[in-house]
């Protein structure tokens, strides 16, 4: 599956609220990334995430695969680091408040920041639907896929710049 779709090859992703960890485990088994880094503010969640990795992997972690924690409101990775960024179901929990969208710029800003020009954000969401999808549009980011299933929003986001896309 390496390289499948809009999933470039070799890709080196972060994942933003990686919570146990299952995620990350499918994305490295099927498409292989150079590099995946999971990152989660709760020491709770990383903990659990290492179970499920330790479970998955009882020979050893993959090399490409990294827990670490991480506050999406500043993320301690340099500029441009990523081909890819996820967030599933996690940007609204850039504010205790769920419902409060004043903080949900500054994740998006961390995110853009780290993403690389032609990069993707792939995001799952429950609140602010519209105006994440706003501040992406403002940024110049394409929208490859807009996917609504009752409250969830699914969306791949494709940042401006960088070389121009293959095939979807």
């Amino acid at each position: 599956m390496e390289g499948t779709g809009l999933f470039p090859a070799r890709a080196e992703c972060l994942e933003v609220g990686c919570g146990n960890a299952r995620l990350a485990v499918l994305v490295v088994d099927g498409f292989r990334p150079q590099r995946y880094v999971a990152t989660d503010v709760d020491a709770r969640q990383l903990s659990a995430a290492g179970h499920v990795v330790r479970q998955r992997y009882p020979e050893g972690r993959p090399a490409a695969l990294e827990l670490r924690p991480a506050d999406m409101l500043g993320l301690d990775f340099p500029d441009t680091s990523f081909d890819v960024v996820l967030a599933f179901v996690t940007i609204h929990h850039a504010s205790p408040r769920h419902e409060d969208f004043l903080p949900v710029p500054r994740a998006l800003s961390e995110i853009d920041r780290v993403l690389r020009p032609g990069g993707l954000l792939f995001y799952s969401e429950i609140f602010h639907h519209e105006r994440i999808r706003e501040w992406l549009a403002h940024r110049g980011y394409a929208l490859a896929s807009v996917q609504r299933r009752l409250r969830v929003e699914s969306v791949a986001a494709r940042k401006p710049g960088g070389p121009s896309p293959g095939p979807a």
